[in-house]
């Protein structure tokens, strides 16, 4: 069961945005996460880069992007409905639970988003088998089945939303549209030599350049999307994207800059945000309740 609501009132605040809030999850275990809408569907990629041959960020459908990385406390709050997702929970450093969950594996993060999906940490867009082994990655059948899908970004996704201006008039080198992000003010990086040697909350810098949050810093974020385009192999490596609070703003941050790693390895400074797909029926409903502001949309997992 999903019910769909248009708050009037918290719509004045949100309207510019176009913030949406979907609930998961029940009692103690509730949580919400919170999505911009990314429209300017057909947009050309980014001619200043070429990724795999193709100027990245190019993407011909609106999607929702995850406002902030996910956190140790909703990844604890999955666990606990459905302890195959994996311990993705964990806290490597000395940070409060709405910090970044890192420590998370490729593989976790695509059951985690299975979860937001089905319930099911095996199925949706990422089919595992009953020993948790990966076997296919089919987006369009989810949608088929299953309505609004919750899925890793690809990497065209994950770049438009970082790095292309809301109203789709440029590409920025930074997610902030700055010149150079203001160091652990804008975005936290820079932590080897600087006051944050750690992922704080997130949300804690500035929004960037479509209502996001730390897609520049704070940690590498995991995309769908193998490092050479084609997954024929699903072991294969993955795209990380954004650097993390360690990088420096020379290199990791820009949007030139993309990184590369085992799906099986869970590092301290690697963790993910979720990307909705909605069902195409459900685009109008979007639209309409984005001039209203928030959209709260929730799904009912035990």
């Amino acid at each position: 069961m999903r019910v769909k609501i248009g708050t009037v009132m918290m719509a004045m605040a949100l309207m510019a945005v176009g913030v949406q809030a979907d609930v998961f999850g029940s009692g103690s275990n509730a949580f919400t996460l919170d999505f911009m809408n990314i429209g300017n569907a057909g947009n050309a990629g980014d001619t200043a880069n070429t990724v795999n041959g193709v100027n990245p960020g190019a993407v011909g459908y609106n999607y929702q992007m995850g406002r902030n990385e996910i956190t140790i406390d909703q990844f604890a709050k999955a666990r606990a409905a459905d302890s195959r997702i994996g311990d993705g929970d964990e806290n490597p450093f000395p940070i409060g639970v709405n910090g970044p969950a890192s420590r998370t594996s490729w593989y976790e993060a695509a059951k985690f988003s299975n979860w937001l999906t089905t319930g099911d940490a095996y199925t949706g867009a990422y089919q595992f088998d009953g020993s948790g082994v990966l076997t296919a990655v089919d987006r369009a059948a989810a949608v088929t089945t299953y309505g609004t899908v919750y899925v890793l970004p690809t990497e065209d996704e994950w770049y438009k939303a970082a790095y292309l201006e809301s109203d789709g008039s440029a590409y920025t080198l930074y997610a902030t549209g700055d010149s150079v992000p203001g160091v652990e003010t804008d975005a936290n990086y820079g932590g080897s030599g600087g006051t944050y040697s750690t992922p704080w909350d997130v949300g804690t810098g500035n929004a960037e350049n479509n209502g996001t949050f730390d897609m520049n810093g704070n940690v590498w974020e995991w995309n769908e999307s193998a490092f050479d385009g084609t997954l024929d192999n699903l072991d294969e490596n993955r795209v990380v994207r954004g650097g993390s609070f360690g990088s420096g703003a020379e290199g990791d941050l820009r949007s030139s800059f993309r990184g590369l790693s085992n799906p099986a390895l869970e590092s301290d400074s690697i963790g993910f945000r979720v990307v909705a797909i909605p069902e195409p029926s459900s685009l109008a409903m979007v639209g309409v309740a984005c001039g209203l502001g928030l959209l709260i949309r929730r799904r009912f997992r035990r």
